[in-house]
């Protein structure tokens, strides 16, 4: 609905002799404006602003700050406009007459109708409009009465709506465009008043005169409005036609996804559900569109804001004394520059002093820690191997024994017991683990106090198995020392681990090894 209310950019002529050159650039600015080059026209206007601003020119700063404002008000950077549209304002209220302030109130009043907020339109647009009728000014009356009738209309208050259409109607005779505008939006008005003769017969004289891109949007709208009214008589043929002229390249993204989105529910009424599809996935594709454009637009307002910003930087810095503050600069940065180097001399090299002894520190700790660890896995193979040769002493000693037993003539010899008691007294099954656990506890400090300390439901042949673990000995060779079979030692292990409360049988020896 931007195109379709009535924008003042001021495009003014010189009247002050002593003012012509700011005058001639606040133009230039208009026209770079009007054809998208808002870079330029923001950089021309904040030179104005600032001659302006020096010489105390209070109306040239007041154009400056309204066409800012119209700018950003292009580029949908509504936030940025209000800021400069206000300042503009207060300019007006202290300085000027009532001519600049009831223009920027309209301006205002534009930028909350884009954002919906229509109390505070209206709010604006009838302080513009109470103004031009103070000052008797006809046509500023017409114009504004029409933005009070666009944003009443949309705002649903209709009865209010149309009577300021009415009184903007015959004020507007003589500047047809705006007069185009206003009967468009009395034309709306009967069709939301569901006044649809009344509607139909205003359009259908209202848009053979719509003949320029200027009213493109009001013509699209109108037509779009004719093919609603011949769908609430039953017309369909009729209300296809209408849609189909309000289909124009030129229209806006909002204004094409209204029509595509009216064709939609046109074709789902006739049930023509597959074409009513294909016009729904379009006003999906186009409001995605409306949204990269608006982001695009957004991105492109930050552009010029940040170009701005740089350019008023720029300025600043020439209103300054180079030399003066150059030969300051200069020998401070110098100074700065010297005291820097040394700071960072002098770091860097007790940098790489601390660095190198610390380097020095863990290498020297990392060799004493694998000379410990080497140390202690040499006396826990030892002790492996002690324990292993125990193992199979004992292991053949008890065949010797069993085989004796077995042979009864053999056995029933005093003799021969003799020596079967000597060689149960030589196995030492007991001993061997008393002993076993007396050197390991030696070797590895402290791991069966911790052990022991953390998991007290463990048993001393508990003990002894995870020790057996600790020394990382296979289950073939712990299967071996303890004289059972395999599978047996596997099933051990997983009782163990249940019984410390750990999930997997993998886990113990990481486990065990950080204890």
């Amino acid at each position: 609905m931007k195109s379709l209310l009535i924008f003042l950019f001021l495009i003014i002529n010189a009247q002050e002799e002593t003012r012509p050159e700011c005058d001639i650039l606040i133009q230039q600015a208009i026209e770079a404006m009007h054809q998208n080059k808002h870079a330029k026209s923001l950089e021309i206007l904040t030179k104005v602003q600032k001659i302006a601003q020096e010489k105390g020119w209070h109306k040239e700063l007041f154009l400056t700050l309204n066409n800012i404002g119209a700018n950003y008000y292009k580029l949908s950077d509504y936030g940025e406009a209000l800021e400069n549209y206000l300042l503009a304002y207060d300019i007006a209220l202290s300085y000027l007459d009532t001519t600049q302030e009831m223009v920027v109130l309209n301006n205002i009043g534009i930028l909350f109708y884009q954002e919906n907020n229509l109390g505070e339109a209206e709010k604006y647009f009838l302080k513009a409009y109470t103004l031009a009728h103070k000052n008797t000014d006809s046509f500023k009356m017409g114009l504004y009465a029409v933005n009070l009738g666009l944003a009443l209309n949309s705002a649903g208050r209709l009865e209010d709506a149309r009577a300021y259409l009415q009184k903007a109607l015959p004020l507007l005779q003589n500047h047809q465009n705006v007069l185009l505008q206003g009967r468009y939006a009395l034309a709306e008005n009967y069709y939301l008043s569901d006044e649809q003769k009344n509607a139909k017969e205003e359009l259908l004289r209202l848009i053979p005169e719509l003949t320029t891109l200027e009213f493109i949007e009001q013509k699209a709208s109108g037509l779009l409005l004719l093919s609603k009214i011949a769908l609430s008589e039953a017309n369909i043929k009729k209300a296809e036609e209408f849609a189909a002229l309000a289909q124009n390249p030129h229209n806006s993204l909002d204004t094409q996804i209204n029509i595509f989105q009216h064709l939609s529910n046109l074709n789902y009424r006739e049930k023509k559900y597959e074409l009513a599809s294909k016009y729904k996935d379009t006003v999906i594709i186009l409001k995605d569109s409306l949204y990269h454009l608006k982001s695009s637009s957004q991105f492109e307002a930050n552009r010029v804001k940040f170009a701005m910003r740089n350019y008023e930087i720029e300025m600043i810095e020439k209103t300054k004394n180079y030399e003066a503050e150059r030969k300051m600069l200069y020998a401070s940065f110098s100074a700065i520059v010297f005291i820097i180097l040394v700071i960072v001399w002098t770091w860097r090299n007790a940098h790489i002093r601390d660095k190198q002894k610390k380097i020095i520190a863990e290498r020297n700790q990392k060799i004493k820690m694998l000379e410990l660890e080497s140390e202690l896995e040499a006396k826990n193979r030892t002790l492996a191997v002690k324990a292993l040769n125990m193992s199979n002493r004992n292991e053949v000693l008890q065949e010797v024994v069993q085989n004796i037993k077995e042979q009864v003539d053999l056995s029933n010899k005093p003799e021969v017991r003799k020596y079967v008691a000597i060689l149960n007294k030589q196995i030492k099954k007991d001993k061997t683990k008393d002993d076993f656990l007396i050197h390991f506890e030696e070797t590895n400090h402290g791991f069966l106090s911790s052990l022991r300390e953390k998991h007290q439901n463990l048993n001393v042949n508990d003990i002894r198995f995870l020790s057996y673990l600790y020394m990382n000995l296979s289950i073939k060779e712990i299967s071996s020392l303890l004289n059972i079979t395999p599978d047996a030692c596997r099933k051990r292990k997983e009782r163990i681990a249940k019984k410390m409360g750990l999930q997997e049988t993998a886990e113990l020896f990481p486990y065990l090894s950080h204890i």
